[in-house]
């Protein structure tokens, strides 16, 4: 068996160990542009073989292929929702309650938990449990696990373990399953800790590891992807332990590098450590792609740019490109399609181990980094980070919070992004006014924010923007984001409210541009409000979920009255509110553009229109809505009576809707109106399997993994089209193309 004999001379799956860093660096014989077009041109290889089913051939591993090749272009880039990947998945999801051998189950775990659906929480809870029982008195795993169920987890005392001492490669399979089993609640620190004692009594005299452990009868002899093995093993032994440890002590932040440093100065660590960085020197064309992929887990996950004296990229990258087929392809034979996603893996630099990096480097005492032209320093606070910042630096966020916010101006071009590994929650308090005197909201307008937009290009990345307001005698407008001129973009923020006192998630009420894309708005009287100012205002939501009171209010400024020019486009959104719109005496210019977006509406907008009678100054251009409504559209409160469903709907507008429809819009978990709370998952608003709509193949409605910030921001990050995003993406046009 072609993958097996693989294995025994080296691992050659032990590098679906997907532990890797974010983008490629330069420092290589071999260019930027030629990694690139490696990487691509591999990536379009891989595509080219998945068979109908949706599976890649290995003899014997068909499960094991199909998630490794699967895997390996999600993280080149390839969305999680298409096609190929979508088959790829559905291929190993199908398979995944027969899979007991153990580089199988632990690739259906990884592969099922990148793609992130929330239904799949209970089969890899499943394939976690076999994992467990297929640890042997050895501390490790052979090649088969028992096919039990998760329901062995409720006493794991009852499980009886083989003896023997299993393989390092198997081993290192059970040790990455059973890293990402653990995010979904399967118990590990026994089993890790068992590992750990294997890998450490089990290390040859020179620092390395074998395939098998040596014993007194024969010593084995030391591989390269097997010492990496060993590293990969002892590291996550070693964060396991640290996240008990936090959770045991509500989760104290430890100095940053502190644990890496422990981890690489321990003696065995240190001694295998300068055994890989022996083993690298010898990095070139003739390297199996294995051991490369190997040693690439090990520089990314701890961050390091050389193993040893070597840069394991530069020479790495270099020997791929001249190896590469002229199909894009790597290897020959049965292994085609295994060495060319273990080589775009490592032109890639993905990472399924942040949480890993970020546990050996801790939470840095000073969580605000402000990122300037290279360099970084790093403050206590936002409001510190802020004022420190100049025009096109971007603002850093290392820790998870809750951080307290409250009355931020923004008025220069700068980007506040959560950093790599964390989930930073802002909280929203009443603060100072510029005299150090605290705000009073009943009489301040700049009291009543978190964030003030003035002027400048505003980029905000998976952030959670936390919105409770204190209790007031009366209503106050309250506004999470508040944008009176520039241009505001969002990527992957979740902002909400919890307590009903009426906020709007955005506030647009001058000259500006805004741009969300993958947001979660959460309650509040509106997801967004837009107050006409004179100049045109251009609001754009992209693949975003609103669950709130209103969709989108649009209003005349009370105080100039001048009439609107609102250009509002939504594309590719799920819209559970009472209402949609509601543009309540507003006068001027309003387009709505609405492309394959769902309304889960009382009514779509009863004061959308300026009369019963007249629809001037209105426009409505769709495409492949669906609409769930009780009533459609009016004027003041009140319906227009002639129009009651999808054709009257149409006819209303002229040609202003096609490829649309109305039927019942059935959520995965169905929720009421009103629900609100900040820590909801937009996979919830999953359509349902069986639903009308779902059989219907519709494209409308969000894509629920890209979703929100947290695991949302991860895999868009991940994503190709985050490039693009960071290119800068402001037009109804650009959101638009596929």
């Amino acid at each position: 068996m072609l993958w097996n004999l693989s294995l025994r001379h080296g691992g050659r799956l032990a590098l679906v160990l997907t532990f890797l860093a974010a983008t490629p660096s330069g420092a290589s014989a071999a260019t930027d542009a030629e990694i690139e077009a490696a990487r691509l041109k591999g990536m379009e290889y891989l595509k080219s073989q998945q068979l109908n089913d949706g599976s890649w051939e290995f003899a014997s591993y068909k499960t094991g292929i199909t998630a490794l090749a699967t895997l390996s272009l999600i993280e080149n880039g390839m969305p999680v929702t298409d096609p190929i990947i979508d088959k790829g998945y559905r291929f190993v999801k199908r398979q995944s309650s027969e899979v007991k051998n153990t580089y199988e189950v632990a690739l259906s775990v990884l592969l099922l938990a990148r793609v992130g659906d929330r239904l799949d929480r209970s089969t890899i809870r499943m394939l976690g449990a076999r994992l467990l029982a297929g640890q042997n008195k050895g501390g490790g795993w052979g090649y088969t696990c028992p096919a039990v169920d998760a329901s062995v987890l409720s006493n794991l005392k009852k499980l009886e373990r083989t003896d023997g001492l299993g393989d390092n490669s198997c081993t290192q399979f059970g040790v990455l399953g059973l890293w990402v089993a653990s995010r979904y609640g399967i118990p590990i620190e026994t089993a890790m800790a068992e590992v750990a004692n294997r890998f450490i009594d089990g290390q040859n005299t020179d620092g390395g590891w074998s395939y098998a452990p040596s014993s007194k009868e024969k010593a084995e002899p030391t591989k390269d992807s097997m010492t990496c093995a060993g590293l990969f093993s002892l590291t996550v032994a070693r964060a396991t332990r640290i996240r008990q440890q936090q959770k045991e002590t509500s989760g104290t932040a430890t100095e940053r590098g502190g644990e890496k440093a422990t981890l690489l100065s321990d003696p065995a660590y240190s001694k295998g450590f300068t055994k890989v960085g022996d083993f690298a020197k010898n990095l070139g064309p003739g390297t199996p792609r294995y051991v490369m992929w190997s040693m690439e887990r090990l520089g990314v996950l701890l961050g390091l740019e050389k193993l040893g004296e070597t840069d394991w990229f530069a020479r790495g990258a270099d020997g791929l490109i001249k190896t590469q087929n002229a199909d894009g392809s790597w290897g020959g034979g049965k292994e085609l399609v295994s060495d060319t996603a273990f080589s775009i893996l490592f032109l890639r630099k993905a990472n399924l181990g942040s949480d890993i990096s970020r546990l050996l480097e801790g939470e840095p005492e000073k969580q605000f980094a402000v990122i300037s032209g290279g360099n970084s320093q790093r403050y206590d606070t936002l409001t510190e980070s802020i004022k420190a910042a100049k025009a096109g630096d971007q603002i850093r966020i290392d820790g998870n919070g809750p951080f307290k916010v409250g009355h931020e101006m923004l008025d220069k071009d700068l980007t506040l992004s959560a950093g790599v590994g964390y989930d930073p929650i802002l909280e929203f308090q009443v603060g100072l006014n510029p005299d150090g005197v605290r705000y009073r909201p009943d009489k301040d307008a700049d009291g009543r924010h978190m964030f003030k937009v003035t002027a400048g290009t505003i980029t905000m990345e998976g952030l959670r923007l936390q919105m409770d307001p204190p209790v007031s005698s009366t209503p106050l407008p309250w506004k999470a984001v508040w944008v009176t001129g520039g241009t505001l973009r969002l990527l992957n923020c979740a902002i909400s409210e919890g307590n009903r006192r009426g906020m709007a998630g955005i506030s647009v009420s001058g000259p500006a541009t805004v741009y969300a894309r993958n947001c979660f708005f959460i309650g509040g009287r509106t997801a967004a409000e837009i107050i006409g100012a004179k100049e045109a205002q251009d609001v754009t939501f992209d693949n975003c979920l609103a669950y709130s009171n209103l969709f989108t209010s649009l209003q005349n400024d009370p105080t100039s009255k001048l009439p609107a020019d609102i250009g509002l486009h939504v594309i590719h959104c799920s819209i559970q509110t009472p209402e949609a719109f509601s543009a309540a005496g507003l006068t001027g210019k309003l387009a709505i553009e609405s492309v394959e977006t769902l309304y889960k509406c009382d009514a779509l907008g009863l004061s959308l229109l300026p009369t019963l009678t007249s629809k001037e100054g209105r426009t409505w251009k769709g495409e492949g809505n669906i609409y769930n409504l009780a009533n459609w559209i009016g004027s003041a409160g009140k319906k227009v009576a002639a129009v009651t469903d999808f054709k009257t709907f149409q006819k209303f507008w002229g040609e202003g809707e096609t490829n649309g429809g109305k039927t019942i819009i059935a959520w995965v978990n169905p929720r009421k109106n009103g629900g609100f709370a900040h820590n909801l998952n937009p996979q919830d608003w999953d359509i349902a399997e069986k639903s009308e709509l779902a059989l219907s193949q519709s494209r409308a409605g969000i894509q629920s993994p890209t979703v929100g910030a947290g695991d949302g921001f991860f895999r868009y990050r991940e994503d190709f089209r985050y490039n693009q995003w960071k290119r800068g993406i402001n037009s109804p046009q650009q959101a638009a193309a596929p």
